[in-house]
């Protein structure tokens, strides 16, 4: 049986989720997305809690933004299928990161020319970071089972 492990505040734990968004998306509400594996963006506010178990399934909980196309959105992304709130009041959802390919920040291009801030290869970057979180669940499986 797989063990669950609640994660509140993943700034404490970088070596878990060292990625950007993770940090970012507890830190402030804001716009967000997650590219789903089916093509579809989720719209989000923000991540309350990380759930990682021992077999290293990654569990995001969030709270949804409105379904939609984010104001100001590149007209490559217009076409997507934006998923938000299901019916008024029903705002929190939980995530298998299995089914995410990446993660955006539909209000950061006051960041793109910023030192430090997201550049052009951010496409990468967030492939990268989404790989590192599959290893790190996978680490966590795998700290799991060793326990087990």
């Amino acid at each position: 049986m797989a063990t669950w492990s609640r994660i509140s505040d993943p700034e404490n734990d970088g070596s878990l989720f060292p990625a950007w968004f993770v940090s970012r998306m507890t830190a402030v509400r804001g716009a967000f997305g997650l590219l789903l594996a089916t093509g579809d963006v989720l719209r989000v506010i923000s991540l309350s809690a990380a759930h990682v178990s021992s077999d290293g399934i990654v569990l995001l909980d969030v709270l949804l933004d409105h379904a939609g196309v984010p104001d100001g959105v590149d007209t490559a992304w217009e076409s997507k299928h934006y998923l938000g709130v299901p019916l008024p009041g029903a705002t929190r959802a939980t995530v298998n990161m299995a089914h995410v390919v990446a993660a955006i920040e539909f209000s950061a291009a006051q960041y793109a020319e910023e030192p430090g801030g997201i550049s052009g290869s951010a496409t990468q970057a967030i492939s990268d970071t989404v790989e590192e979180l599959r290893h790190a669940a996978e680490v966590a499986g795998e700290r799991g089972a060793d326990r087990g």
